[in-house]
């Protein structure tokens, strides 16, 4: 098999010491099998993930496919949403997902050539095509099965460590209460970070799902703020921008920016 990178395993025992040891113990046996379920063999790249193991694998007919597993207990949703966004257009054609006792599989199409908006920055036609996939995006309805981005906000909110507390904090709770009350629960890519969007041959996709339902809105502003590094001022002017190119409230926009800057999303 194409050998697990030793810092991807150290970040998977980091953050799930309990479902680690079995998940890399099982890698070579489910990628084999999952090979040959889809009739795919294993082209020896590898993908940079965190905390997922991402290998390139090819048709017979030299096509390329990326398989992905992670032991992380909320990637079924993740899958659930990864789905969705395929079958709306916006992300890779997924062609399996696979539920073990180690882990969770996916197999989706490759993207050529690949690189996001963190490594080749955005131009003003990349944000208008992201403008019409956020369209798409508003208008599709999420999984039910897929919790709601909002709670998990809260968590971040009000768990912060005593070191890390930002001064906008309190007004962002406020502000997530009243946003709260007009979210629904539409499809939400929920991680839309620079790292997230790829740019293919003639087009752009979406990858990397958190899992989450909430609103387009949302993720607007989480993509703002990373392309503007952080700086607010720019963030709330480039969500609104966004949103309202994109046919959404600029309004609910740059409010939720106030939110994923406290929470550090």
């Amino acid at each position: 098999m194409t050998s697990l990178s030793p810092a991807v395993a150290d970040a998977a025992r980091s953050r799930w010491p309990d479902r680690a040891a079995a998940w890399i113990d099982a890698l070579p046996r489910e990628l084999a099998e999952l090979c040959d379920s889809l009739a795919v063999t294993p082209t020896g790249r590898t993908f940079p993930a965190g905390s997922a193991h991402v290998v390139e694998a090819a048709t017979g007919t030299g096509a390329r496919v990326v398989l992905r597993s992670t032991p992380d207990p909320d990637a079924a949703a993740q899958a659930a949403v990864l789905e969705r966004l395929a079958d709306a257009g916006l992300a890779p054609a997924v062609h399996g997902v696979r539920h073990t006792e180690a882990g969770t599989w996916t197999a989706m199409d490759a993207i050529t050539p690949g690189t996001s908006f963190a490594e080749r920055e955005p131009t003003p036609s990349n944000l208008t095509a992201v403008t019409t996939m956020l369209r798409t995006l508003s208008a599709e309805d999420g999984p039910p099965s897929v919790p709601s981005v909002v709670p998990w906000l809260r968590a971040r909110l009000v768990d912060l460590p005593a070191d890390d507390q930002p001064p906008h904090r309190g007004a962002a709770l406020d502000m997530l209460d009243q946003l709260a009350a007009g979210s629904g629960s539409g499809l939400c890519h929920a991680d839309l970070s620079p790292r997230n969007v790829l740019h293919g041959d003639s087009r752009l996709w979406f990858i990397g799902p958190r899992g989450m339902n909430g609103e387009a809105a949302y993720d607007v502003a989480v993509l703002a703020l990373e392309l503007s590094f952080d700086d607010l001022h720019t963030a709330h002017a480039l969500a609104r921008s966004i949103a309202l190119t994109s046919g959404l409230d600029g309004d609910r926009a740059s409010a939720w920016v106030t939110v994923v800057a406290a929470a550090t999303v």
